[in-house]
């Protein structure tokens, strides 16, 4: 795969990813004002935290590319700030899906690249503390599916088991470079799959 190739499929499934997640965050609100479950309150919110961070990180992810194409000096100050907001939204909306799962899980039915790699700054110690998070989001929703048997209930743990699946492959990236790619096609599965519930959800 050529550099560029790499590049452009980097920032692709970045800002797909993004549109999935701001999508998955729209129709929970939908689904919030209709039934006025918090559960798909804080759904929206964390999906929309998560929507935002990846809208960053692809926009941050443009900048450096192309500074780095036309030979430019990367400015610190976005390089550092794109990052921290990343990281910022992605704990604190998989934090707030935790908080949702511990307060309502009986019902939570509903090589050339490497230096490229390493500037996008998968922080280990932030990618530990996402995947422990999302364990617990997962094993949640795996005993939630346990308990009713319904296709929404799986259609959440898959893609919840889906996104911890990626960022466990996010954070061996600095090993091998093929876990990024692995990584970025797992998390948007994981998005389709929540979509995929929500829409199901909206249609009743």
């Amino acid at each position: 795969m050529s550099l560029r190739l790499f590049l452009g499929f980097d920032v692709f499934m970045v800002f797909v990813s993004s549109i999935i997640a701001l999508t998955i965050g729209y129709y929970a609100g939908k689904g919030y004002k209709l039934t006025s479950e918090k559960l798909l309150l804080y759904l929206s919110l964390s999906f929309s935290l998560l929507g935002v961070s990846l809208l960053v990180d692809g926009l941050v992810s443009i900048y450096f590319y192309l500074s780095m194409f036309k030979g430019a000096q990367v400015s610190r100050i976005v390089f550092m700030a794109g990052n921290v907001i990343t990281s910022i939204a992605e704990v604190a909306a998989f934090t707030l899906l935790a908080y949702t799962y511990v307060r309502y899980s009986f019902i939570a039915a509903s090589s050339s690249f490497l230096p490229i790699l390493m500037f996008k700054n998968y922080n280990p110690l932030v990618e530990i503390v996402l995947i422990i998070l999302l364990c617990y989001i997962t094993i949640q929703t795996s005993i939630s599916y346990g308990w009713r048997k319904e296709l929404n209930s799986l259609l959440v743990f898959t893609g919840f088991l889906f996104i911890l699946l990626a960022h466990i492959f996010f954070l061996l990236t600095s090993i091998y470079m093929f876990c990024y790619i692995l990584a970025h096609t797992l998390q948007l599965l994981g998005f389709i799959f929540l979509l995929v519930m929500l829409l199901r959800v909206n249609r009743r």
